[in-house]
């Protein structure tokens, strides 16, 4: 994320324990031009990791489990912040090829069925893009100004329906647990003395690594992501107001039933929630 935000969310307070992904930055003379149509591919990464986050050992089948922790409550799930790393060649968003997703639960009133909202913010030359998952609606907010001059403009969309959202569910659910000695020894994850979890979406392969309370690695095809989890909860945020006349966006993520292994992945810490207004990076 950049540290140059001014309006967007710039800091959570973050142990940064793995120290595998270098920590994003923006360079914007190397930000390069996107349009309308190159941008929406970030609505299945936001939307894959946020899902990701939830239900990354939401597996009955698995014979292995997660360590059991303390936490064995859904009220008790973290916010979690993604660092997201694109390896392959020209695969970038808004010129960044790592960047930070940030993440927070929302139990329903049954008790059993959880679901993630998050955001990502990007700036690019005078514009400043935020792509929101808000209600289970997704929303890309543009904002256009420059240092010396207000906002001039805001643009707020719905996000499309291009990724088969429910597919993702379907992936997760089916994670399987495997040997470490299917990594390979080019592998960069470590998981020597770890359970392991596989699935597959998209045509690709998936490796999970949890890490107990601290969160876990996931990597497939031109993909690596790291998740931690924050040391306290992000306020509520609200779905931005649409600026081409429409009241709502369609709903693109669903709740989903939690197992006993994602209460364990899900754990939290209490304390003090932190405001999106004071969100920036930390090394």
């Amino acid at each position: 994320m950049c540290s140059e935000y001014s309006t967007t969310p710039t800091q959570v307070n973050k142990h940064n324990r793995f120290g595998q992904l270098p920590h994003s930055g923006c360079n914007l003379n190397k930000m390069l031009p996107i349009d309308v149509s190159e941008r929406f591919p970030l609505a299945t990464i936001l939307v894959l990791f946020i899902a990701l986050a939830m239900t990354a050992t939401t597996d009955s089948k698995p014979t292995k489990t997660l360590a059991t922790t303390s936490h064995q409550s859904l009220s008790d799930a973290s916010s979690v912040s993604l660092q997201i790393m694109l390896t392959g060649r020209n695969m970038q968003i808004h010129g960044q090829s790592v960047f930070d997703v940030f993440a927070k639960p929302t139990l329903f009133t049954d008790g059993t069925r959880i679901r993630y909202d998050g955001f990502a913010t990007f700036i690019q030359g005078d514009s400043q893009f935020t792509y929101m998952v808000v209600d289970g609606s997704a929303y890309v907010v543009e904002n256009t100004g420059d240092d010396t001059t207000p906002i001039a403009t805001q643009t707020v969309n719905c996000l499309p329906s291009i990724t088969p959202f429910d597919s993702i569910i379907d992936a997760l659910n089916n994670l399987t647990a495997i040997t470490n000695d299917s990594i390979g020894d080019d592998s960069e994850m470590d998981c020597s003395t770890r359970d392991l979890y596989e699935t597959s979406f998209g045509g690709e392969h998936f490796k999970v690594c949890p890490f107990g309370a601290d969160g876990f690695i996931a990597y497939g095809g031109d993909i690596t992501m790291t998740v931690e989890y924050l040391d306290g909860p992000l306020r509520s945020f609200s779905a931005p107001k649409l600026t081409n006349g429409n009241k709502s966006c369609p709903v693109v993520a669903k709740p989903t039933t939690a197992s006993k292994t994602t209460l364990t992945l899900l754990n939290s810490r209490e304390v003090s929630p932190i405001s999106m207004d004071s969100v920036a990076d930390s090394d």
